[in-house]
Order: structure tokens, then C-alpha cells, then sequence
């Protein structure tokens, strides 16, 4: 009687832990996102978000989409661009906890909720990426599968909604499609409702639901797949890239919490090795097999392309859902819950640090902070607009699409900032025209491209970024004007 008094105040220690630990978070980046400039990627899609496609050269349509609902709502600032984001990474935490009630059982629930808010990860979850989304309709889709597993066959239209949103959120979305098709090829539950048509249903409405993006790139010759399929060319055999991916992602998941986790998850992940044990609703390893079938395709991809060229630490973030909940059920089995709270603890201290970097830039990193593509725009793209005015210019020519979108950001609407390169980039936008008299806006070295395109380049004026005491780059302002003809 004891011991079970004692397990009842554990689990009711775990849950409220969670739910404090999850508002907490909540609000703590509530207040962030408002308080840091965009980084590069996120003034980019900000600029896409100013004229709403069905699709961009770099990715699907749904950043921008999402951009431009957000700023709608909140208004044009940081925090407006982030607001929408920071939502569905506070939904996320929900939807796990949900998929491990409904696989397992509320302790299950509880430790998967903490122990996503303590994975390293989620620090990045407001950030107005692309991956955000892509993790919150994925989440969702695994809601939708969970749910048909259960038996309400009609979940698969979540299933196939949330599929078709997570492809207009990032191509990484092919690998859900897979992962669901393995679902039903090894659970018996899920391949007897493919003999009916609700799963058919899901396909078709997946497909409705993507179907502007692949129209878009139907009429774009079907560019954003070439971009992104240069990706996976296999090159020379690199394996220390396998390394590095496991190295990153043990640290993005949690140290402590992939070490808890990996030996029963290790030993679960070949479950065809063993005669599972039935019961009256299936094989009490379906819960795990599901969970291992949905990530397994992507997995195995990432794992095949480490051994030739990198993996961006991002790429495999849709999986952590899944895998958060098979950490939290192997914990809760072994039991080892005293060190799913040193795992905690690590992961709040991890976060906590960088949160603290980026409010106040302490400790000072100079130009090898890891952070430093944040900060410094806002005084910078003051003075640059300052000086198009005072030199009469008609628009702003920058070097690199990361300062064309943060100048466009920060700086006023006029004189209008373009790139000077990439113009398959801007096919979103209306053309601006480059004749008369500009301002450029690049490293020192920019000047020779320059002279190529004008007769008259003359630099003015040095401008470097400084994030508090700490200069982190140096651009040179050009005087233009007198547009050669191209060749």
C-alpha cells in the first residue's frame, strides 16, 4: 500500500513538473521572439510572406503562408513573423503527450511532455522556419495514425490532411508518406483497414491538399525538386559526416535522455526478432512498432546520406516526436526516473544558457559565437536606408539574399533592397528596376563584381555589425550608377 502511495505522488510529481515546465517554456519564449532580430532565413521567408505564392525556389509555400497569417494577427515585428510558430511549437508538447497516452498510458504522457520540454531542440521551436511546421503537421499526422490504431477508422482523414500540410511545409514530409505505408504493412490492425477505404481516403486527401505546391512547381519546371534533390547526390564516401549527425542529434535530443533510452529502444527497434505476445487488442509491441515504422524510412535515409555529405542538424527534427515517445516509455518501464530528471535538468540548464545568450549577448563569443548571424541589423540597416536618401538613391543593391531580406526588414519601404544575384530567387516579387543612380551593399571584395555592372562604382563609406561591444562583420557602402549593357 505504500509503494503504491508513493508511485501515485511520483507520477503526480512528473505530471505537474510537466505542466509547469511547459508553461513555463511557453512563456519564456513568448517573451524572446519579440526581443530578437531575425536571423537570415527568417527575414527571407519574412520577404516571401509579402507576396504569398503557391510556391519558392527553395521551399513549399506553407513558411510563407504562416508568415503572413502571423503578421496579419500580430503585426509586422519580430514578434508578430514569430507568433504563429511559437503556437504550434506550444501545440506540439500537447500532441506528443497525447500519442503516448493513447500508445501507453499517462505516465507514459507525462515524462514524454517533459522530456520534450528539456530537449535541446525545442529551444528552436518559435524561430519562423519552415521546420516548425513541418514537426506540428507531422506531429498531427501521427495524432491522425495513433487514433486509427485505436480503431476510429475515420482518423485517417487527419491522417491525410496533416500529411498534405506537412508537404506544403518541406519535401522532408515524402518520408512521413513512408513511414505511414511501413505502419500498415507490419501492424495487422492497420493493414486490414487498408482493405477499406478510409486509408485511400487519407492518400487522396493528401494529395488535394499539396496539390498547389505541385502545381506551382509543375509550371516551374519543377524547380524547388531539382534544388533540393541536388542534395542527395551521393558524392565521395565521407563517413566522418556519420559521426557528426550522430554527435549533433544525441545533443539536440538530450544527452542524458538518449543514453536512458537508447538500450531498450536498441532492443525494441528489431521486432521482428521475437514472437510478440498477443492480447485482445494485438501485440502488446505495436504501440513501439508504429512509432519505430514512422520514423524508420527518414532514418534510414539520413543515416545512408551522413556516410557521403553532411546532415544539417535540423533535417531529422519531425523525428523527435516519435522518438521523445519511446524514451519516456522506455524510462517509465526500466523505471529510471531520477535520471529523467537529471535529464531534465541538463536540458533546461542547455536551453536556459542560450536563452540568456541571445536576451543579452553575455558571455561575449566575438565573431565565433555561435549566434552570430542574430543581431546588429536594425542600427545597421538604419544607416544604410540613411545613406540612399542622402545619396539620392533610386534602390539598394545587396550582396547575398540574407542582407537583401534583412535590410528589406528593418530598413523603410523606400528605396527598395534587391540582390544582386540569384534572380531564380525573386521570381516571387515584382522587379525592381537597378538603372540611375544606387546605393550597393557588400563586403569590400563586392566592388569588382560591380564594376562589371556599372561604369561608376565609388565607396563611401564602411559600415560594420556589432552585436553589444562585439564587431562581427564589415561592409562597404557603394555609390552606383551609369548600368553597363549586358553582354
Amino acid at each position: 500500500m505504500e509503494r503504491a502511495r508513493r508511485t501515485g505522488r511520483a507520477e503526480s510529481l512528473v505530471v505537474r513538473l510537466a505542466v509547469l515546465a511547459a508553461i513555463a517554456l511557453l512563456l519564456v519564449q513568448g517573451v524572446l521572439i519579440g526581443h530578437v532580430e531575425l536571423s537570415y532565413d527568417e527575414a527571407y521567408y519574412a520577404l516571401w510572406a509579402r507576396w504569398p505564392q503557391l510556391g519558392y525556389l527553395d521551399h513549399p509555400p506553407l513558411v510563407a503562408w504562416t508568415i503572413y497569417a502571423s503578421t496579419a494577427l500580430f503585426g509586422a515585428s519580430e514578434f508578430g513573423v514569430r507568433a504563429l510558430f511559437w503556437l504550434e511549437g506550444a501545440a506540439i508538447v500537447a500532441m506528443v503527450a497525447w500519442i503516448a497516452w493513447r500508445l501507453f498510458d499517462e505516465r507514459t504522457a507525462a515524462m514524454a511532455a517533459l522530456l520534450w520540454v528539456a530537449t535541446p531542440l525545442v529551444a528552436a521551436a518559435p524561430l519562423a522556419t519552415p521546420d516548425t511546421p513541418l514537426v506540428f503537421f507531422w506531429t498531427l499526422g501521427l495524432v491522425g495514425l495513433v487514433e486509427a490504431f485505436r480503431g476510429r477508422q475515420a482518423a485517417w482523414g487527419l491522417v491525410g490532411a496533416a500529411a498534405g500540410a506537412a508537404a506544403l511545409a518541406k519535401m522532408t514530409a515524402g518520408f512521413l508518406a513512408l513511414g505511414i505505408g511501413l505502419s500498415v504493412a507490419v501492424i495487422p490492425s492497420l493493414r486490414r483497414q487498408a482493405l477499406g477505404p478510409w486509408p485511400w481516403i487519407a492518400a487522396a486527401l493528401a494529395l488535394a491538399v499539396a496539390s498547389p505546391f505541385l502545381i506551382w512547381n509543375a509550371e516551374h519546371g519543377f524547380a524547388t525538386f531539382f534544388k533540393q534533390g541536388a542534395r542527395i547526390t551521393p558524392s565521395a564516401f565521407a563517413p566522418r559526416y556519420l559521426l557528426e549527425f550522430c554527435a549533433s542529434q544525441i545533443a539536440l535530443f538530450n544527452p542524458v535522455t538518449a543514453a536512458l533510452a537508447l538500450g531498450p529502444c536498441a532492443s525494441r527497434a528489431f521486432w521482428w526478432a521475437g514472437r510478440p505476445r498477443s492480447q485482445a487488442g494485438g501485440s502488446t509491441d505495436e504501440p513501439t512498432r508504429l512509432l519505430l515504422a514512422t520514423i524508420a524510412p527518414a532514418l534510414a535515409y539520413f543515416l545512408l546520406h551522413a556516410l557521403h555529405d553532411r546532415v544539417q542538424a535540423n533535417w531529422p527534427a519531425p523525428l523527435f516526436p516519435a522518438l521523445i515517445v519511446l524514451a519516456a516509455r522506455a524510462i517509465v518501464q526500466a523505471p529510471l526516473r531520477k535520471m529523467a530528471y537529471a535529464a531534465v535538468a541538463l536540458g533546461v540548464a542547455v536551453t536556459g544558457a542560450a536563452y540568456l545568450h541571445l536576451a543579452t549577448a553575455w558571455p561575449a563569443f566575438g565573431p565565433s559565437d555561435p549566434f552570430a548571424r542574430i543581431g546588429g541589423w536594425r542600427e545597421l540597416s538604419a544607416r544604410v536606408l540613411s545613406v540612399a536618401r542622402e545619396q539620392g538613391a533610386g534602390y539598394v543593391l545587396a550582396h547575398g539574399y540574407a542582407a537583401t531580406s534583412l535590410l528589406t526588414f528593418y530598413g523603410p519601404p523606400t528605396p527598395e533592397v534587391v540582390e544582386a544575384e540569384e534572380p531564380e530567387r525573386w521570381t516571387f516579387r515584382p522587379p525592381v528596376a537597378t538603372d540611375g543612380v544606387g546605393l550597393a551593399f557588400g563586403p569590400a571584395a563586392f566592388e569588382e563584381e560591380l564594376a562589371r555592372r556599372y561604369a561608376h562604382v565609388e565607396a563611401i563609406e564602411t559600415l560594420r555589425r556589432r552585436v553589444g561591444d562585439v564587431e562581427l562583420e564589415s561592409y562597404t557602402l557603394f555609390r552606383v550608377e551609369a548600368r553597363r549593357s549586358p553582354p
